[in-house]
């Protein structure tokens, strides 16, 4: 099977956006360099957990080497580039960190990629950041996930708009 490769090394765009009501999101990366744009199907944990090591990466950066300083990207709160065609599914997700560049370097592969063999099979996307881009990436991400459906306080599953069978409230309905 040949493999399908991207790589992005000075991005335009790198977001994470949905589609659908909360509840039943379907969530992407979306990466533009130019004229190539490339969708990946993904789940909300996966996006989650990606900005929150690259929060901690570049807070680790700002203590060791506080004059390296991240400025600010103008934020991108805009919807996802359409057509909206997903090029693959991510199974698992690389993170580095380059010091010589300040870049942080993620890599996607896709779902039948995920054990580490050498026949090169599944697809790859590699992207490269700027520390500034990173943080409006994970930024735009936190708020993106914080906004879907509410907690219970009781039980922490989240609430439907008309409400759950909540299992600590002996099953009235929250």
């Amino acid at each position: 099977m040949s493999s399908q490769q991207w790589s992005f090394d000075q991005p335009d765009r790198f977001v994470v956006g949905t589609i659908g009501a909360p509840g039943e999101r379907e969530f992407y990366f979306q990466i533009r360099q130019k004229n190539i744009l490339v969708s990946l199907a993904t789940e909300k944990s996966q996006a989650a957990a990606l900005a929150e090591r690259i929060t901690t990466i570049i807070r680790e950066i700002k203590k060791s080497a506080p004059l390296s300083a991240v400025k600010p990207a103008p934020v991108d709160d805009q919807p996802l580039e359409l057509p909206l065609d997903s090029e693959f599914a991510v199974g698992a997700i690389g993170i580095a960190f380059d010091p010589s560049l300040l870049e942080i370097e993620i890599s996607f592969r896709s779902e039948d990629n995920d054990e580490v063999d050498d026949d090169d099979s599944g697809a790859v996307v590699e992207v490269h950041l700027d520390l500034s881009m990173a943080l409006a990436f994970a930024q735009r991400t936190m708020a993106l996930v914080a906004a879907g459906r509410p907690l219970c306080p009781f039980c922490v599953a989240p609430i439907d708009p008309k409400g759950h069978l909540c299992p600590r409230a002996n099953g009235y309905r929250r």
